[in-house]
C-alpha cells in the first residue's frame, strides 16, 4: 500500500471508493491451488493433483484479461476520448491490449516481439482459454492400465499437448506442471510489461494491491 494510503487520517462517517483488483484474487488463488497441487502430487493423490491444476490454470488465464484491463483503466483511459475507450473495450482482444498497452502509455517504444518467448507462448494461452471457454467433447482410444486404482493411459501416442506451451490438452491429464508454466508464463509477461512501461505495473505493488480514495462527499 502506497505510503499516502498508510498515512491517510480516518474517522467514522467517512465515504471512499474501493477500487477494486479482481486480477489479484484470481492470481494468489491460482497461486495457493498451484501449491496444492504440488503437495496432491508428492502424496502421490493424482485426482486432487489434476482438480487444484485444473482450478489453478483456469484461473490463471482468466487473470490475464483482468490484469490489462486495470492497466488500461488505471493508466490509459484518461489518455484518449470515451470513443476510442469503447472501442478498445469491446473489439480489442486481449492479446492485443497486451501488446499496444506499452507503445500507447509512451514510455518509449518498445513491447513484446512477435517471435520470442513470453510473446510466443502467451499467445498460445488465448487459445487455450478459447479452449475453457467453449470446450468440444473428444474421441480418444484408451486402455484400463489398472482396474483396481481405476487409472487408464492413451492408446496411441503421448498425451495431446499444445504445440508451444506444450500444456496438455486432454483436462484428464492437467497435472502441476502444466501449471507452474502457465504461471511462469504470465509473470514473465508482467515483468516485460513492467518494464515497458517504466515500472509502473510493480511500482508498490500495484498489480496486486486495491487502492482505497477519500471521496468528496
Amino acid at each position: 500500500m502506497p505510503e499516502d494510503q498508510e498515512r491517510m487520517y480516518i474517522q467514522d462517517g467517512d465515504l471512499f471508493v474501493l477500487h477494486s483488483n479482481p486480477f489479484t484474487f484470481l492470481y494468489l488463488s491460482a497461486k495457493d491451488l498451484i501449491l496444492n497441487a504440488r503437495q496432491a502430487k508428492e502424496k502421490k493423490n493424482l485426482e486432487s493433483e489434476n482438480t487444484n491444476s485444473i482450478g489453478a490454470v483456469s484461473l490463471l488465464l482468466l487473470s490475464t484479461e483482468a490484469l490489462i484491463n486495470r492497466v488500461y483503466d488505471g493508466f490509459l483511459k484518461d489518455k484518449f476520448p470515451r470513443w476510442i475507450n469503447d472501442e478498445i473495450e469491446s473489439k480489442w482482444s486481449i492479446t492485443m491490449k497486451w501488446y499496444f498497452a506499452p507503445l500507447l502509455f509512451g514510455a518509449g517504444n518498445k513491447t513484446f516481439d512477435f517471435d520470442k518467448d513470453p510473446w510466443q507462448s502467451f499467445s498460445e494461452l488465448k487459445s487455450i482459454r478459447d479452449y475453457f471457454a467453449h470446450p468440444k467433447t473428444q474421441k480418444l482410444p484408451i486402455a484400463i492400465s489398472s482396474a483396481q486404482q481405476k487409472t487408464f493411459d492413451f492408446v496411441k501416442g503421448e498425451i495431446p499437448r499444445w504445440p508451444q506451451t506444450r500444456v496438455a490438452k486432454d483436462l484428464h491429464h492437467l497435472k502441476v506442471e502444466d501449471a507452474e508454466k502457465i504461471f511462469q508464463i504470465i509473470n514473465k509477461m508482467i515483468d516485460d510489461l513492467d518494464s515497458f512501461m517504466g515500472g509502473v505495473i510493480k511500482k508498490d505493488n500495484w498489480y496486486v494491491s486495491e487502492h482505497l480514495v477519500k471521496s468528496a462527499g
